[in-house]
């Protein structure tokens, strides 16, 4: 006889999945407080009116525009015991720092697993094509040999649930359907659930669930979805229930090309062990699968079970059977424990999948930033063109430089600065030099490099005048006001060119020019009153009378030449200096800006940000050093 139920079974079942018709109102799942609430209707409109409390995470999972609405069958709560407690805590900061890139129901999953020594381990067996079959592999999986047919197993094969409902099957001392739960739950004296603390979702991997292109993600087979009808306006909540393996049961030919498509199209990493088929097909051969996938007979398992139910004289027969039905892998497959004070092997895979799945996604999210940053640069062909057009540059400005300084300091205004000519051109020294400046001094480089510098401009290689910090002008003074006044200067007045060359020019004529007119000045100056004095004194001793007039002469005539000589020898070695200088500062304004024009063109329009999420790394290296030492 099958054991005394606590109460009519199929009647509290269809309580749980029936809706309110015409009725007052229907019942709705509230994920806050974890009970079945129902709606209330107002009488004068005609139209329900819900009033339920929200739990803040489902409003990440609510489809405005939709009659469905989802949430999550996890809500994390209860103490953590201490060995745990760390690795709770790191996957509790994965959670904050890498939101997006991990899977937040599995993760809380995984985090509910830890509140206990003895985690319960979620396992869904997802139907293919065929639901009578999946449901009776759920029957042979649990059903105990040694007793009666029970009253669960014959609701379970007659479950009419839609292709989009669930039914959860949990251990229990009795058979009974629990009131009050998410979806339909009954619950079952089997010792497999019992040992192996598992519960076992039974539903379908629905049309919806699968992309009809590209890759499966392992939320397609360890986050399966449920739908509850949650009241009488049509409404829909679509609960996502993860759980930690799955069985995919197919039937036939046809089930077996779906459940290959579909691994094949998978990219289930650390979860491969976590996903394993079974395809009612009936194999002859002593090969009844791989480790994937496993061959069962779910007539010869049943037919061998209700033989050795009849008589236990049936032992041989229900041996043969069973081991040639295939399903004694699949109980062994579920029934996987752990070795002591280990964490589940369930529990471990599932956080090692989540933390692998987290560091892809930070490298993927690092990736796409970085991406971002280049697609805003400069192209690389761009910038060798403009690298190409400043080395042309560079060399006619090498150019000008030699040939025009050699015209300038050729030409026939310099050469009248001759040392002789100082007493009568003297004046004329800072005029030529700052003429010369002027004309001769890398003019057509300073106006290529302006063309040059609009063309980094238009390429994006040199700050907008926006960009530039401001510059605070201090309040003019009798001392600093024309610093005042070039400070006051708008931004877009400021030239977006570099002017190295110009300023080159500008200290050239206001530091040695000066110094040269001073020292043609000094040495006129000196050589006047030299040959004076000495004359002076020439004419004095002749006037005395005690030398004679040649000798008289002698002294103005070392005077004179003396003079003389001195202005002629520092004059042109202060010539010579100068040509030379400016060549040297010509040439040092090209090396500095050409220098600077390649700066602007290899790290001119980059945005250089850290692109390194440095947090949600440090999180899940964290995660992962828990996880060992809890191993």
């Amino acid at each position: 006889m099958p054991p005394k139920l606590r109460g009519p079974l199929p009647r509290s079942l269809s309580r749980l999945t029936e809706t309110g018709g015409g009725g007052g109102g229907g019942l709705f799942y509230c994920p806050s407080c974890a009970t079945w609430r129902r709606t209330l209707s107002t009488a004068t409109t005609g139209r329900s009116t819900t009033s339920r409390r929200e739990h803040p995470s489902d409003s990440h999972h609510r489809r405005p525009a939709s009659g469905l609405a989802t949430s999550s069958a996890i809500n994390v709560s209860g103490t953590v015991p201490a060995r745990f407690r760390e690795l709770y805590e790191a996957l509790d900061r994965v959670r904050e720092t890498a939101a997006e890139q991990v899977s937040l129901s599995r993760l809380q999953l995984a985090q509910r697993g830890l509140e206990s020594e003895e985690p319960v381990i979620r396992v869904a067996v997802l139907g293919l094509n065929d639901a009578a079959a999946t449901r009776k592999l759920v029957r042979l999986l649990l059903a105990d040999p040694l007793t009666p047919r029970e009253e669960w197993e014959d609701l379970l094969d007659s479950y009419d649930a839609e292709s989009s409902r669930g039914l959860l099957i949990r251990y229990g001392e009795h058979s009974e359907a629990i009131p009050n739960s998410l979806v339909p739950t009954i619950t079952v004296p089997s010792n497999l659930l019992k040992k192996g603390n598992i519960e076992i979702l039974v539903t379908s991997l629905g049309a919806g669930s699968i992309p009809p292109g590209g890759s499966v993600t392992p939320d397609t087979f360890l986050v399966p979805t449920v739908t509850i009808r949650a009241s009488h306006s049509g409404r829909h909540n679509v609960v996502r229930y993860p759980v930690h393996r799955s069985i995919v049961c197919g039937r036939g030919v046809d089930g077996l090309l779906s459940y290959s498509g579909l691994i094949s199209r998978s990219n289930l990493k650390k979860d491969t062990d976590s996903v394993h088929g079974a395809i009612d097909l009936g194999v002859k051969d002593e090969v009844k699968g791989a480790d994937r996938v496993s061959f069962v007979d779910i007539d010869l398992a049943d037919e061998a079970l209700a033989k050795f139910r009849e008589s236990v004289q049936n032992a041989m027969v229900y041996e043969r059977g069973w081991t040639g039905s295939g399903v004694q892998p699949l109980i062994d497959w579920l029934s996987a424990v752990r070795k002591d004070e280990k964490l589940a092997p369930a529990l471990e895979t599932l956080i090692g999948s989540l933390l692998d799945a987290a560091e892809e996604g930070v490298q993927a999210k690092e990736a796409q930033k970085l991406r971002e940053q280049e697609a805003q640069t400069v192209s690389d062909e761009v910038r060798e063109s403009l690298d190409r057009s400043v080395s042309v540059w560079a060399e006619r400005a090498h150019t000008e430089l030699r040939d025009s300084l050699g015209e300038a300091f050729a030409s026939k205004r310099w050469r009248g600065l001759a040392w002789w000519k100082l007493f009568w051109r003297v004046d004329d020294v800072g005029m030529v030099t700052s003429e010369i400046l002027e004309k001769s001094y890398l003019c057509q480089a300073e106006k290529e490099v302006i063309w040059t510098g609009g063309r980094l401009k238009q390429a994006g290689l040199l700050k907008e005048p926006e960009d530039q910090p401001d510059v605070i002008v201090p309040p003019p003074t009798e001392e600093n006001s024309e610093t005042a006044v070039e400070l006051a200067a708008p931004a877009d007045e400021q030239p977006q060119w570099p002017t190295r060359i110009t300023s080159s020019r500008d200290e050239l004529r206001n530091t040695t020019v000066p110094s040269l007119q001073a020292l043609a000045q000094g040495l006129v100056l000196f050589s006047f009153s030299t040959t004076t004095l000495t004359s002076a004194l020439s004419a004095l001793m002749y006037v005395s009378s005690t030398t004679g007039l040649y000798e008289a002469g002698t002294v103005a005539a070392v005077g004179l030449t003396y003079s003389l000589w001195r202005q002629q020898t520092k004059w042109e070695s202060a010539r010579k200096f100068w040509e030379t200088e400016v060549r040297e500062e010509g040439r040092t304004a090209l090396k500095d800006t050409e220098e600077l024009l390649r700066a602007l063109i290899r790290d001119g329009g980059r945005r250089i940000e850290d692109v390194t999420e440095t947090e949600a790394r440090a999180a899940i290296e964290r995660a992962r050093k828990a996880l060992e030492d809890v191993k």
